[in-house]
Order: structure tokens, then sequence, then C-alpha cells
């Protein structure tokens, strides 16, 4: 790259020696020492100049580290991610009220976690994660009306099991082969199908396996998958661009960082920027193809003709519309209400922007959820037959899994997935800005605009609120065991699922994770689908005890291996 080269060589000239001395002190005077003064009544470890607390994230992984330092330092405390610092709040009544008094993220949130430039960053900051002020109340609606809604959750059901049917005939071709299966791996595929139906109404097919993979996919499907598979590695820390650290450690230089990053893109840089670009490109065809399909369907209407408004049956089941987006789904429901209120209208990027969102989201924390959901079940098979006995009860007879189902008649099956997320939460803290000094007691006040981050894996790890905190029981959230959920010297002496303020594996207060009931149910489903014909086991290729990592979520770092044999 002939512009950072040019960037080197003036570095190393008397003028640029001078010029990056000035800009390190300039930072170092200007940002770090007096951030350190502001916070010095706050406990935690010790910050590295530049690096802050950096290299301890990196060797233990950011959830771990967060909730060891809350284990240690207390109920309040602080923590350095590279010159910022943040406030880390481990006490359930605080995590309640200054989750729901704060529900802005910072500014500066983003820049956590990539160095995107131009539309890629607008499109990152209109979606639901990101989103400020009107513009986040505007697309959190949609979101309500299209997943939140017990009606508008119960049509995406057909979907979620179209795409189950796939993903059982490929299991049973495996089951019996002893040959060992990343379920963790092999369930991302069959949740990217899902999410993709549910969120673009376009058939991926890549639950199907390898038979059926991106590059085997027609049309837009699979420019759709491929970029998106890219997309997903890019997001994971240890896949990063290098410009991500320097943003970190000098964020005063921000704006340097990311013209370096749009002119001078590493190889890390460039592949995320292409992935995020034709997911931007094919949803924007998608929307094109949409609303072409619309007119031409209200004309044949007035016509009297058959014209488009049928659709045909071309994704699988889904009634489609228009250019592979289906009436049932997600994209569609944005699009649909483009023709509503002016006010609730939605931009192409903010369409764009939820699009992205609500598959990443989905994808990711359902696959991971429901993998470590069958990982603990091979660990404790008295849970696993209790589960299997509950769903030989409700489908027994050939009796088929509906919306109706899922919804009341699976409680065990529930407790299963909720202690799951307890043990290994998808989100394991949440991030608010202050928007005004906060006395936290004791003299700690936090200055306005820092970062408060409520590390809520900590809590759902606390052994005064739940006994015995790293064991699996799914009875803390039936009414045989949350009435024991607490501690003896617990301010919550009720835990499980009738305390939301100690279970919180997708968030609270008004920024709670707004595809949660989605998740729910994507994960119910799949568990007695697959629970219903098939048993596992670890495979001894499955290191013990498992690894999980912190990257868009939180999950298996190295998969989960098993072996699948059909049931009876």
């Amino acid at each position: 790259m002939p512009g950072l080269g040019a960037l080197l060589a003036f570095i190393q000239t008397p003028l640029g020696a001078v010029w990056l001395i000035c800009t390190l002190v300039i930072t170092w005077l200007g940002w770090y020492p007096l951030r350190r003064y502001a916070f010095r009544k706050f406990p935690g470890p010790f910050g590295l100049p530049f690096l802050g607390n950096l290299p301890q994230i990196a060797a233990m992984d950011t959830t771990a580290f967060l909730t060891s330092s809350a284990v240690k330092y207390g109920p309040v405390c602080k923590v350095w991610f590279g010159t910022r610092p943040w406030v880390l709040i481990n006490d359930p009544e605080l995590i309640r009220r200054h989750s729901f008094r704060w529900p802005a993220r910072p500014a500066n949130f983003a820049s956590y976690f990539h160095v995107m430039t131009g539309e890629n960053r607008a499109i990152d900051r209109a979606g639901v994660v990101l989103a400020e002020g009107e513009a986040w109340r505007r697309t959190r609606r949609v979101f309500e009306a299209s997943i939140i809604h017990p009606a508008s959750l119960a049509a995406h059901v057909p979907a979620m099991l179209r795409c189950l049917g796939r993903f059982t005939a490929r299991l049973d071709r495996h089951a019996g082969s002893a040959q060992p299966l990343d379920v963790a791996a092999a369930l991302g595929d069959l949740m990217l199908a899902a999410m993709g139906q549910i969120a673009y109404g376009v058939d991926f097919g890549c639950e199907e396996g390898a038979d059926s993979s991106a590059s085997n996919s027609s049309g837009v499907a699979g420019e759709l998958v491929a970029a998106l598979r890219d997309l997903f590695e890019t997001m994971r820390m240890e896949n990063a661009t290098a410009y991500l650290p320097l943003q970190l450690m000098f964020p005063a230089l921000e704006p340097l960082w990311l013209w370096a990053a749009h002119h001078m893109p590493d190889a890390k840089q460039t592949k995320a920027m292409r992935a995020r670009s034709k997911v931007a490109e094919v949803s924007r065809l998608l929307m094109e193809q949409w609303q072409a399909n619309k007119a031409a369907a209200v004309a044949a209407a007035a016509s009297g003709g058959a014209g488009g408004a049928d659709g045909g049956d071309r994704a699988g089941g889904f009634k489609e519309v228009g250019g592979g987006i289906s009436s049932s789904s997600f994209m569609a429901a944005m699009m649909e209400g483009r023709r509503g209120a002016v006010e609730d209208r939605l931009s192409d990027i903010e369409v764009i922007g939820q699009g992205f969102t609500f598959l990443a989201a989905g994808y990711e924390t359902t696959s991971a959820a429901t993998s470590l959901a069958l990982f603990l079940l091979a660990t404790h098979p008295e849970a696993a037959a209790r589960l299997a006995a509950e769903v030989d009860a409700v489908l027994g007879g050939g009796r088929e899994l509906t919306a109706e189902l899922l919804a009341e008649k699976l409680p065990y099956t529930e407790a299963v997935i909720k202690e799951t997320l307890r043990l290994h939460p998808g989100i394991t803290f949440l991030v608010r800005e202050a928007t005004e000094d906060v006395d936290l007691g004791a003299g700690r006040v936090v200055p306005r605009g820092s970062t408060l981050c409520m590390a809520t894996h900590a809590v759902m790890h606390d052994p005064d609120i739940w006994p015995e905190p790293e064991a699996f029981r799914p009875e803390r959230f039936l009414p045989e065991g949350s009435a024991g959920g607490g501690g003896s010297s617990s301010l919550w002496p009720t835990a499980g699922g009738n305390n939301p303020h100690v279970w919180a594996p997708f968030g609270m207060g008004t920024r709670m994770c707004v595809g949660h009931k989605l998740a729910m149910m994507a994960s119910k489903a799949t568990l007695v689908s697959l629970c219903q014909r098939f048993s596992f086991a670890l495979h001894p290729k499955q290191p013990l005890p498992l690894k999980l990592k912190t990257g868009l979520t939180y999950g298996p770092a190295d998969g989960v291996w098993m072996t699948v044999t059909r049931r009876g």
C-alpha cells in the first residue's frame, strides 16, 4: 500500500518523529490522566498506558475478564478498554435501576467492534441496536409489529418448521455413522436458513449441509449467504482489522483511523467492507423487486387479472409477493410500513440496517443457545431423559408441532433453554451511556458521558442468588424449583423466571433484545424436533471443559462435537 509506506517513511524523518511524539503526548496528557483521576474512587484492575486491560481481555476473553473483575472488586468497579473506562455494575438492583434510567447506548459504542466508514457505517448506526431517539423508536415499532406480537410470532413458526424438516433429514443421513458432527456449525446452518427466510423471505437452503452450501445456491440467495458468512467471520474479534486496537488505544484519533481504514484498508478490513456492501446491494435488489411486483399485483387486481398477487410457492411454502421477499417476512413488513404514516416510514438505509441486525443477532444467538443446550443434555442424561419424555407425551401419536404447542405445552423444554441461557447467555453484559452524572454512593460519581457496563453474566452466576450457580438445574425455572432459587442471604429469594432482574440473557429495560421471543421460539422448536428423533452424545473429539468465547455473541469457541443416533 503506497499510502502506508509514505506514512511510515514520514515517521522516520525528524519532522515525522516530532509529529508522532507530540501526538502520543497530547493523547496521553489530554485524555488518559484526567480520566484516571475522575475514576480514582472506583476499584478495579490496573490499566496499562494506552492498552488499559486489553491484554487481560485478550488472554482471558471479554466475558471471563468482566465476570472475574466483578467478583474480585465488588458490585461497582471499573475496567479499562484501552484508554476508555467502563464502570462495571453487578448489583441486581443497580442494574435494574440504571438499565431503565439510561436507555441510550454510548455514541462511540460501535467503535469497540469495528472501523466502518461511509454507507456501511450509516447502515450500522441505523440498526435498532445503535439507533437513538425517534429513529430508534421508529425501528423498534417495526420489530414489535413483526416478531413481538403473538400473532406475528406464530406466523413465523411454519418457516422454522420447514427448515427443521430439511435439517432433520440431513441429521438422519448422518445418524448411525459414528462420525463426529459439530452441532454448533450444523445448527448455524439451520439458523442462518431459518432467519434468512423469516428476515428476507429468501430460501438459502444451507440447512441441508454441504450439498446445499452457498457455493451451490443460486441467485440472490447464494450471494447473500456467501456475504453473510464472510461478514460473521469478520465480526469476531480475532478476525478484526488492525485498525480496531488502534482505535481502542487512541480514541482521540478516531477520525485518523477511519480515514486510514477507508483509504488504506488491510485485508481484514477489505473483506468486512466488501461483505457488508454485498449485503446492502442484495437487500436493495430485493427491495426493488418487491416494489415492482407489488405494483404489478396492484395493477393486475385493478384490471381483474391474476397478475403477481399470488406469487406462487417458490420459497418452500412462502407466499411470495415479489422478487424473493415473502409476504410474511420481516423485510416485507418493513416495506409495507413505508406506505403508512410518513413519520413511521423507514429509509432504505434503515430497512437494510434492520434486516442485517435481525439476521446477525438471530442467527448467532439462537444457534449457540441450542448447541449449548444439547451439550448440557448430553452431560446430564437424567435431564435429557425427562425432556425426551415430555416431547413424546406432547407429540405422541403423530401429533404435529404447532405454534400453540410451543407456547403452552412444553414447560420442561423451556426450562432447559432458560437454564442454558443462564449458564451461557448470548449477551453477557449490557452497555449504557450516562447522560448526566450518576451518584452510585460512597463518593463514587460516574461522570456524564461515561460508559456503564451491567455485568449480567456475573449476576446469573452469583451464588447468593443462584445456589450452586455452575450446576445445570432446569428445575430452577419450574414451580417445583423456583421457590428456593435464591440463596439464604439473598435479597432475591425467588430466582428463576419469576425475577427478570436476575435472569437477563436478552438484556432488560427498553433496550432489551427485541428478538427474544423469536429466539426462544426457534430454540424450543429446534430442541423439540431434534430430541424427538435423535439422541446426542459427546464425541471423544470434544475437549472438556467446553471452551467459550465472546464474539458478536457468547458461544462455543471450537464447536460442539457429538455423535448422533436415531431414537428407538
